[in-house]
């Protein structure tokens, strides 16, 4: 009878000692899923008049830090009554409810890969809707040096290690309000990513001027194509994010 107690208590202890273990193992899994949202909380920094990317807000890849896309167009500068885009002469897309210049097409090819707030650069007083008014208006700030105040403000740039800058071609060169952009920050440190769209001759002198308005920050090889091509370019954009390694290789 002692030895029929002892197997009973025996077996008692075992069975209590898998329900603890049990017991520990759920609340494991317990505390794990309630952890998990906080690893997808938003980020406070994005721009004013940014728009982020949910699933890579203010991030890349992680080989490069946090992102931000910025470009202009005359898309938003200016409500354009032709189908142009400015001295670039690149033609526009219609969107669903609104035009989309080519610039905004590979930006958003850019943020998809990369990650990171995509942020359209405007300026305070919009270009004329005659196309070669604002061709007109845009040779003279290119030969005046002359830099448009810009509606788009940035107050927290120092949070950013990469910025992708994309633009038109206007004149061979950046157009003014890039250059009003890229005064009034501090890009030391910072690495900039040039893309440009243009009519088929390429981004002329446009790289070398974002070096000398941008001093003591890295720039990149760019990306140019011609605008009526933006919209299948997402191999091209891919391509060339790998090759300055942005983008891990296949």
């Amino acid at each position: 009878m002692k030895q029929g107690r002892k197997f009973i208590t025996l077996i008692l202890s075992l069975a209590l000692m898998m329900a603890l273990l049990a017991a520990c193992s759920g609340n494991g899994t317990e505390e794990q899923s309630s952890a998990a949202p906080s690893d997808r909380a938003s980020s406070d920094n994005t721009p004013a008049g940014a728009e982020s990317n949910p699933s890579k807000e203010g991030q890349s890849d992680g080989k490069t830090g946090k992102v931000l896309v910025a470009y202009f167009t005359r898309v938003g500068s200016t409500s354009p009554s032709e189908d142009e885009d400015a001295v670039s002469s690149a033609s526009l897309r219609v969107g669903d409810t609104r035009l989309i210049g080519n610039t905004e097409v590979i930006a958003d090819m850019v943020q998809e890969a990369v990650g990171g707030d995509l942020l359209q650069i405007e300026t305070a007083q919009p270009y004329p809707e005659e196309y070669d008014a604002v061709v007109e208006q845009a040779r003279k700030e290119r030969d005046s040096g002359y830099k448009p105040p810009l509606s788009t403000k940035v107050e927290n740039m120092d949070s950013y290690d990469v910025v992708y800058l994309g633009y038109p071609t206007w004149g061979m060169t950046i157009p003014a309000p890039v250059a009003s952009f890229l005064s009034e920050y501090d890009f030391s440190g910072k690495t900039i990513v040039p893309f440009c769209t243009n009519a088929g001759y390429g981004p002329g002198q446009s790289v070398s001027a974002i070096k000398e308005l941008s001093p003591g920050a890295i720039v990149l090889d760019g990306f140019d194509i011609v605008g009526r091509e933006a919209a299948t370019a997402q191999g091209a954009v891919s391509a060339w994010l790998r090759e300055i390694g942005m983008l891990e290789k296949n």
